[in-house]
């Protein structure tokens, strides 16, 4: 049965639930370790952070696959999905605030400490509204033409989500309130999200579809049985590193690179959300024609393009600021199908595992994804901080930031490489 717009609506605005994580994901980093001419107090070393962001990825990464079992083997008269998606979100709401309230003004292993354990809490609360919220889509939506069109709704939502992180947070909020005080501003977006999907939706689930036999070992061993879903795996994680890679480098290309302050970050963004508008529609279109896995890998190969061309800001004789308005109108061309594809996908390997298993178990199958996504994130923390650490990241010594970038963009097409190599694409 096909969702009513309104409610295709309100399953999309979920994508919203997790808009505090952009903020952790490009800017902790930046605010415990700043280069040199940021305007702000380090707080830990950069090395360390980088351990830090790993320690909180792998809390993450551990959680996916265990709230992902436990979600497919409740049945409550809420749902499966619901009572997580409550508890996940205010996890999120305290760890998400109080982890710019460091308990020491000055460089400290103190800090990083305390920014290990609020990044463990808010993860593994992210875990748990983000991962059954995700699980939802193969459940209310049958087929590839409805998966698309929710996608597509999460899509435009995480666009939303992108000018919030990209373009408000640096430009307005930043600026104006502070780290703490936006991220309060965050929290309040985070239950404005949750709290129609969690009162419109309903679940879609029989009892004898509940995995409630399957204990966690043997949930986890069906589901790495399936051939397909391991090669998308390995796919996922080179793909991950490389997007997380670009993000933590990001404001240190507009500021180190650019020479331009913080701020700026938002004119990055201002372009990619106007393009990636445009090509929404059509990318809708041309994923029934052309089918996921082409429209997917042209995705990552045009942003392995973009990354190259961003090393190169401050050396080639072009304007910085224009440059990087530019690369961010040339990333908007092609990350739509970065928001789209991976739920898509999860959802037509779970109906497969129906048919073998004769249970739903989309929430094992996002968890394990998870898994790999969160620890391909907590690598690419820490191989950014090393390498930056290692080749500079600061005005006149930057040779470590143009790496991350260069490192990105060989990783963007060994992903597109792998891709091929899936083979369950209906299309």
């Amino acid at each position: 049965m096909k969702l009513s717009r309104a409610k295709a609506i309100y399953y999309g605005l979920g994508n919203l639930m997790g808009v505090g994580s952009g903020l952790i994901v490009q800017w902790l980093m930046y605010y415990y370790s700043p280069p040199k001419n940021a305007g702000l107090t380090p707080l830990a070393p950069i090395v360390v952070m980088g351990i830090v962001f790993l320690f909180g990825r792998a809390i993450d990464a551990v959680s996916d696959p265990l709230i992902g079992w436990w979600s497919d083997r409740t049945y409550t008269r809420w749902g499966r999905r619901k009572p997580f998606i409550v508890a996940g979100c205010i996890l999120m709401a305290l760890s998400q605030t109080l982890i710019w309230l460091s308990p020491v003004h000055t460089v400290s292993l103190i800090n990083a400490v305390y920014a290990a354990i609020m990044l463990g809490i808010f993860w593994f609360g992210y875990t748990a509204a983000i991962a059954p919220y995700l699980a939802l889509l193969p459940e209310i939506a049958e087929d590839d033409a409805e998966r698309i069109r929710l996608t597509t709704y999460q899509a435009l939502f995480l666009q939303v989500s992108v000018v919030i992180t990209g373009l408000i947070v640096p430009l307005f909020l930043l600026r104006y309130l502070g780290f703490f005080l936006t991220s309060v501003v965050l929290t309040a977006i985070m239950f404005f999200a949750m709290t129609p999907l969690v009162l419109t939706i309903k679940e879609r689930i029989t009892p004898d579809k509940v995995a409630k036999k399957l204990g966690f070992l043997e949930a986890i061993k069906l589901t790495l049985k399936n051939r397909v879903f391991v090669t998308y795996l390995i796919m996922i994680f080179f793909l991950q590193l490389a997007i997380n890679m670009m993000n933590l480098v990001l404001p240190y290309g507009v500021t180190v690179l650019g020479g331009l302050q913080k701020y700026y970050v938002g004119y990055f963004y201002i372009p990619l959300l106007i393009v990636s508008l445009i090509t929404l529609p059509i990318y809708r279109s041309i994923s029934v024609k052309w089918g996921k896995k082409k429209v997917f890998m042209m995705s990552m190969i045009g942003l392995s393009v973009a990354s190259i061309v961003a090393s190169f800001i401050g050396i080639i004789p072009v304007n910085p600021l224009i440059m990087i308005i530019v690369i961010g109108g040339f990333v908007g061309v092609f990350i739509i199908p970065q928001f789209m594809m991976p739920n898509a996908f999860i959802a037509e390997i779970s109906d497969l595992d129906e048919s073998i298993t004769g249970y739903r178990r989309e929430a094992i199958y996002f968890g394990v994804q998870g898994l790999i996504w969160k620890s391909a994130a907590g690598v690419a923390a820490l191989l950014s901080g090393f390498v930056m650490s290692k080749y500079g990241y600061n005005p006149g010594h930057d040779l470590g930031v143009r790496l991350v970038y260069i490192i990105s963009s060989v990783l963007l097409v060994v992903a597109a490489a792998i891709l091929t190599r899936y083979r369950v694409d209906k299309h």
